[in-house]
């Protein structure tokens, strides 16, 4: 009988709900009846209308000139591929270039994970493209290397050295690019890098080349130096082999971090593979001269590159190879006479006097007389700075500009024994400056105005005592004997190879005398 109450109950309050809605139902808001509407607010409906047909109308024209222009570029690529095996050529099935370069299409998905969505850079060695890995959920660059062979094996060596450098990883501040993973496409070798910023070519001319502050130099020299240090562990052993400012990236637009990039010419030492290495501006006398060479050679590009970014232009800037190395002469002199006497090219860029000295095998007018340009006068050490740019700033005194014109001598001595390692460099008096004046000496007016980011990168002061951190300070006397034994070691290779030709020049020699009598 109980049970029969409650069901009856339950019955009645649902009728009653359903009542209640009914009435709901007759009498609605007045604010949203038909009537109101199309009177009172008649204006504000014909208003709402003309939004909501717009805002539709905009959509539709903006989905129909996106995949107008997707349309058109896929039909691009698909006629640049159908030439391509209409005309029987070789390149890869249409899918690249004449160049041997692959087609990049904006939207492409590759092994289902990577968004393609622009190139960012090319060289000789391919192209550089910006991607979204859906898989991480990040942009990382994409560096696609040419399909022919020959790029293609150095690419596996590249490859197999930053595998090598993440291994050996101590820190994140190897201020080394990270490689994420590689794999092949299409016949093409991919390297997949963290997504880094613009490179410092890109930031100097940001300033109409006229360079940046000393403060923003001392940061970048630092890292550098960190990061030959770390390629000069005893397990890596590594020689960059074209250090120069389009190789060195700012990890943030906003910042002053850097990472070294493009290991494709590097090599360990022991293996070494090209004797043509380095960029012109940056190739050291040893390369020049076509002697044996070992990981100074990129101290010495260093020493070029912190001039180039406080002066605002290359300090070397030859056309060929002779005006390279007479413009090396023009403000250090002539290479040292037992250097000469040992190096295969001398005969390229000087002759040898009476006297046993060496001169410059074609005098010009083009040139300087030897050590007349001098670095003092070029980075204006007494006159404030590259043309008294710098006269009065803060940070630019001239204590400043003679440490840092000692610190670019040691890095551009002759003699590659004797250059400065990046141990002691970082140990330089040039990177103790009180932390006060490092503080003070902001310099956003060293770069254009159109940019926040660069200011900010004038005015963002690395730690620079925290660099030098208690890890590496214990290597140091341990790393010092390894470098010396290592110096040694280069140094009997090179007097082995240098007997060696002098004896195979003996020889051919003598055998051209027999045949020629």
């Amino acid at each position: 009988m109980d049970v029969t109450n409650g069901i009856e109950q339950i019955d009645a309050i649902n009728g009653s709900i359903h009542h209640h809605q009914v009435i709901s139902s007759m009498y609605r808001d007045s604010r949203t009846a038909p009537l109101r509407k199309m009177s009172v607010d008649l204006i504000k409906t014909y208003k709402h209308i003309n939004e909501v047909y717009y805002h539709r109308k905009r959509t539709r024209s903006e989905k129909k000139a996106k995949e107008k222009a997707a349309a058109a570029m896929a039909n691009e690529v698909l006629k640049v591929r159908q030439n391509a095996q209409n005309d029987n050529s070789q390149f890869n099935s249409g899918y690249d270039d004449e160049n041997h370069d692959y087609i990049v299409t904006q939207g492409e998905l590759w092994l289902d994970r990577y968004q393609i969505d622009s190139v960012i850079g090319k060289g000789s060695f391919g192209q550089v493209v910006k991607a979204y890995d859906t898989l991480e959920l990040e942009h990382v660059a994409i560096k696609i290397i040419k399909n022919k062979k020959p790029f293609f094996n150095q690419a596996q060596i590249e490859v197999s050295l930053l595998e090598l450098m993440n291994r050996q990883e101590i820190d994140s501040k190897n201020y080394i690019v990270r490689l994420k993973g590689h794999f092949q496409y299409r016949n093409h070798l991919c390297l997949v890098f963290e997504l880094l910023s613009y490179n410092l070519y890109d930031l100097l001319r940001n300033t109409n080349f006229r360079g940046v502050s000393l403060n923003l130099t001392r940061k970048f020299a630092q890292q550098l130096c960190m990061a030959l240090r770390f390629l000069s562990l005893p397990g890596l052993n590594i020689i960059h082999c074209d250090l120069k400012p389009e190789n060195i990236l700012l990890c943030n637009p906003k910042r002053s971090s850097i990472k070294i990039v493009d290991f494709g010419s590097s090599c360990k030492i022991g293996n070494r593979i090209y004797q043509y290495i380095q960029s012109r501006f940056y190739r050291s006398p040893e390369v020049l001269l076509g002697l044996a060479y070992d990981m100074a050679i990129d101290m010495w590009s260093l020493g070029c590159i912190l001039v180039e970014m406080h002066v605002g232009e290359p300090l070397f800037a030859g056309s060929n190879e002779y005006d390279q190395m007479m413009k090396i002469v023009e403000v250090l002199g002539i290479p040292p006479k037992e250097m000469l006497d040992m190096a295969p090219k001398t005969s390229k860029f000087f002759e040898k006097t009476i006297t046993g000295d060496y001169v410059p095998k074609i005098s010009s007018d083009k040139h300087l007389p030897p050590g007349t340009r001098l670095l003092k006068r070029v980075l204006g050490v007494e006159t404030g700075g590259p043309e008294g740019r710098r006269r009065g700033e803060n940070g630019h005194t001239v204590r400043d500009y003679l440490k840092f014109q000692d610190l670019v001598s040691r890095m551009l001595d002759y003699d590659p024994k004797t250059r400065i390692t990046p141990l002691y460099a970082l140990q330089h008096t040039f990177f103790k400056q009180p932390q006060n004046d490092v503080a003070a000496s902001g310099d956003p007016s060293s770069f254009s105005s159109n940019s926040n980011s660069i200011a900010a990168v004038e005015n963002n002061v690395l730690p620079i005592n925290s660099l030098a951190s208690n890890m590496f300070q214990q290597q140091q006397q341990l790393q010092y004997h390894q470098q010396q034994l290592q110096q040694q070691q280069i140094q009997q290779l090179q007097l082995q190879q240098l007997q060696q030709h002098q004896n195979s020049h003996i020889t051919s020699s003598a055998a051209v005398n027999h045949i020629c009598n």
